[in-house]
């Protein structure tokens, strides 16, 4: 279906309402509290589901079944479903690994992904200096970059660092993935990059054993292989409604591991919102996505932007729930990381100016959102600065990191239902107070 061809819904509208923050299901009897769709307990427990399933990246196991999931609890809400292809390069390995001498290092093979043969490709690790990139000719780079304390990776330098080591003829990368966690730290990736070379990373915590090996100067093998081709996931869209302007909702579902802080929030209060917006009596349509690419840069909200959105004109208002806005915060000690029960401070909301107070009032107290950023292009991040893009004339968007953003540990721990649950309640009364403009 062609985003300017009509796009219709069906079903009458019922009425409900939002009301304030509360602690999940305080004062409220049994029945009552379970059928509250915006309480704590009950976004958490849709983050458990979420993350049970598994790893997310497009055209996963998982990620197929987060499709399904959408599917299924939006079709029996009454939605009217529609699944469109979105195909990835397969990023799963059946092995990444250094080995030097009796050590073995399992990491992480960062796409775009380049194999070596089998028996891997053996050479020198040499660090990566960008003022004399001819040390790494024929030669496996390792590069490591610093962060400031408090600071989220440092992809981006890492990209541009693994991409000079190819064009210095490097033979592969080791990184030490700089990161609060000390894990490694997956980079989104643009699904029509090539580097040409492999890359593997791992985890800072393993810096000093690997800065060990360097000075000793033996040859080490790096090898990674796995399945390659593409694989294929899925965008799923929900529509309800027969006449009026279109309000969206988008979130992404996919990405590089289990994504319970960074997707986790935006999946369990996209399902909210929607078992909430169809009891509205309102007179809008409501588009509900779930789109899968979103590690390669964004891939499938392309898709869904160029084939499936209205048009600008046609809609009302675009809400998009991006990363880590609901994850919790940690505190960095010599230690490691320590939880903390408040939310993570690595997030930003920007809106169009008509709801900039509204934002205000709604999120009143709620540390970084209460402030929203004026919508601007040229400041936007993630998903939202494709709404921007398009000139959508109304709409509000989140993005951000969380101290286990893009690793493996990002699990349902990473939020909890007293930080979801404020915000949840918040966007709907934003919703709710827009939509009675119309």
């Amino acid at each position: 279906m062609n985003r300017r061809e009509l796009m219709l819904g069906a079903g009458a509208l019922t009425l409900a309402g939002c009301g304030p923050a509360s602690p999940a299901g305080e004062g409220l009897p049994a029945a009552a509290a379970a059928d509250d769709v915006f309480s704590g307990a009950r976004l958490m427990a849709d983050v458990e589901t979420y993350v049970g399933f598994g790893t997310h990246r497009t055209g996963s196991a998982g990620d197929i079944a987060t499709s399904d999931w959408f599917a299924n609890h939006w079709r029996e809400l009454g939605y009217e479903i529609e699944q469109t292809e979105v195909e990835a390069p397969n990023a799963d390995t059946t092995l990444a690994r250094l080995s030097a001498g009796g050590a073995v290092f399992d990491g992480f093979a960062q796409p775009p992904l380049t194999f070596t043969p089998e028996a891997g490709v053996t050479g020198k690790l040499v660090r990566w200096n960008a003022a004399s990139p001819a040390d790494v000719s024929g030669r496996i780079a390792y590069v490591h970059v610093a962060r400031e304390p408090g600071a989220v990776s440092p992809g981006a330098a890492y990209r541009q660092a693994f991409q000079a080591c190819a064009a210095a003829n490097a033979i592969g990368v080791v990184a030490a993935m700089s990161g609060p966690s000390g894990e490694v730290v997956a980079i989104n990736t643009p699904v029509d990059m090539t580097l040409g070379i492999p890359v593997l990373q791992l985890g800072e915590k393993l810096k000093s054993q690997l800065d060990g090996i360097v000075d000793v100067g033996s040859d080490v093998t790096l090898t990674i292989t796995g399945p390659g081709g593409t694989r294929k996931g899925k965008n799923t869209i929900a529509r309800y409604g027969a006449e009026g302007p279109w309000v969206i909702i988008s979130t992404p579902q996919s990405g590089w591991f289990t994504c319970g802080g960074e997707r986790g929030p935006g999946i369990a209060m996209s399902r909210a919102l929607a078992a909430w917006a169809i009891k509205q009596r309102l007179p809008v349509r409501w588009l509900f996505v779930a789109t899968s690419g979103h590690e390669w840069t964004d891939h499938g909200a392309h898709l869904f932007h160029q084939n499936d959105a209205p048009e600008p004109a046609e809609t009302a208002l675009w809400w998009h729930l991006g990363a880590s806005y609901g994850a919790r915060a940690h505190d960095e000690t010599p230690a490691g990381l320590v939880a903390r029960d408040t939310p993570n401070p690595v997030r930003a909301l920007m809106a169009t100016p008509d709801l900039v107070p509204l934002i205000e009032k709604a999120f009143a107290g709620q540390t970084v959102i209460e402030t929203p950023m004026t919508a601007d292009v040229a400041k936007a991040l993630g998903e939202y600065r494709l709404v921007l893009e398009e000139g959508y004339p109304s709409g509000a968007g989140f993005w951000g990191g969380n101290a286990h953003f893009h690793t493996p540990i990002d699990g349902a721990e990473n939020t909890t239902p007293a930080v979801m649950e404020p915000i949840m309640r918040a966007i709907a009364s934003v919703v709710a107070e827009r939509l009675k403009s119309l």
